[in-house]
């Protein structure tokens, strides 16, 4: 029997890039296995997929994805956003994802 994986639980935040109010978003759980966070938003509900992309020096570049489903089976992803972190953004994911613009998610990695 496989042993239950405990998950850290991150926390997602909406911030207006103006003027820096932060909204509960949801959370996030990352996925070990895969090397991606599972991002759950509130409101409505939406489950998307954080990947690490590409890394240059301190900054991490990463690819939002959205599941899609057919008939109620999983089919395939989508690209739907992008994000990046780095020591200047306190190693928060800044993210864009086109159908919350101009909001943006921001991830925030818990102290370890």
């Amino acid at each position: 029997m496989n042993p239950i994986k405990k998950v850290k639980k991150e926390d997602l935040v909406w911030m207006d890039p103006e003027t820096g109010e932060k909204f509960n978003a949801g959370v996030a759980f990352y996925i070990e296995e895969f090397g991606e966070y599972r991002m759950v938003l509130d409101a409505p509900r939406t489950i998307l997929y954080l990947r690490p992309k590409e890394s240059t020096g301190d900054k991490i570049t990463y690819v939002v994805h959205a599941p899609i489903d057919i008939n109620g089976k999983f089919s395939h992803r989508v690209e739907v956003g992008y994000g990046y972190s780095s020591q200047e953004t306190n190693n928060n994911i800044f993210m864009k994802i086109g159908r919350y613009l101009p909001q943006r998610l921001v991830l925030v990695p818990q102290a370890a």
